[in-house]
């Protein structure tokens, strides 16, 4: 059988309970102790899913923000939230940041990810932790600018601040994991795609801990060799939602180590154990070097009770 790891990337969806008690915060009705406790028992309940998945890496399932971008505000300064905007072609919105002032790091991620490493201890999880960061390109692209007012600027700024956003909290972590799913976005200018690398390069400039980035959704041909030219040690490609692009993105696996998203999170529709184990095959056949295998996107778009189902899957294609 060929060798290969499993990784749970991004987000798990949040429970009703969850949404109800968030909600319940913010209209003044709980206190902060009351939402933090809720939160921590979510992400319990999640490390023991993640436990009797076993895999080697996951992250926390990221309850505590509404959307990847709004992950940013836990380690960045200098914004503040914008309107809802529709999340790519999901029904699932995020809210813009708005940059008003200086971009520069902020601790509170750090502090969020020492709580996780201390549960998953606790668990006695074995699994290694992965800290999300948004990719540069797709901040530049999800966000409004009102500081700057150059897009070259700002992709360089949130770069170098990130880097220190990364040097202080991979002590904490296993795993730095990239989400760039803007890498694929249609009219992006040629010019800030050829700065891209440029910008990964100061972003992970010092950085020992090993690099995952992830792209998901459909894949524009032309733009693979800009996300198989990053400076990062693994490469992440929505394999359910590219089946009919397959061949040309299997040209760049050779040599290289590859992330497979092979659980569609965007359905409930369940894959197939057999379709997976050929999916590892054909990478490996193509000449990828590693190979690590997980959900192809973020959880958010599907029932909590669906994840669990596709996690459980996942636990069996490892076995």
């Amino acid at each position: 059988m060929i060798k290969f790891k499993a990784c749970i990337i991004g987000s798990y969806p949040k429970s009703l309970a969850l949404g109800k008690t968030i909600s319940r915060y913010r209209s003044g009705k709980i206190s902060q102790d009351k939402l933090e406790n809720a939160i921590l028992k979510e992400e319990e309940k999640f490390f023991n899913i993640v436990k009797d998945v076993n895999p080697e890496c996951t992250t926390d399932g990221l309850f505590r923000w509404d959307d990847i971008v709004d992950l940013t505000f836990s380690y960045i300064n200098g914004q503040e939230k914008g309107e809802l905007m529709r999340f790519f072609d999901n029904n699932f919105y995020y809210r813009k940041a708005v940059i008003k002032s200086k971009l520069t790091p902020k601790d509170e991620y750090k502090n969020i990810l020492e709580v996780d490493r201390e549960m998953m201890k606790k668990l006695g999880l074995k699994t290694g932790l992965s800290a999300v960061i948004l990719g540069p390109l797709t901040y530049v692209e999800l966000s409004q600018d009102e500081y700057y007012h150059n897009v070259e600027e700002l992709l360089f700024t949130y770069s170098s601040v990130v880097n220190e956003v990364i040097k202080g909290i991979e002590s904490k972590v296993d795993m730095i994991e990239i989400h760039e799913p803007s890498l694929f976005s249609k009219g992006i200018k040629k010019e800030i795609l050829d700065k891209l690398s440029s910008a990964y390069e100061s972003m992970l400039k010092g950085i020992r801990k090993t690099t995952l980035v992830i792209s998901y959704f459909e894949v524009l041909n032309k733009r693979l060799p800009y996300l198989f030219s990053l400076p990062v040690e693994n490469y992440g490609v929505d394999i359910i939602e590219n089946k009919k692009k397959l061949a040309n993105i299997y040209k760049y696996f050779k040599d290289k180590n590859v992330f497979l998203g092979v659980l569609n999170t965007r359905n409930t529709k369940m894959e197939r154990i057999s379709t997976i184990r050929r999916m590892i095959e054909k990478a490996k056949e193509k000449g990828a070097k590693e190979i690590m295998i997980g959900n192809a996107s973020l959880m958010d778009f599907i029932p909590e009770k669906i994840a669990k189902k596709k996690l459980m899957l996942l636990k069996k294609v490892i076995q």
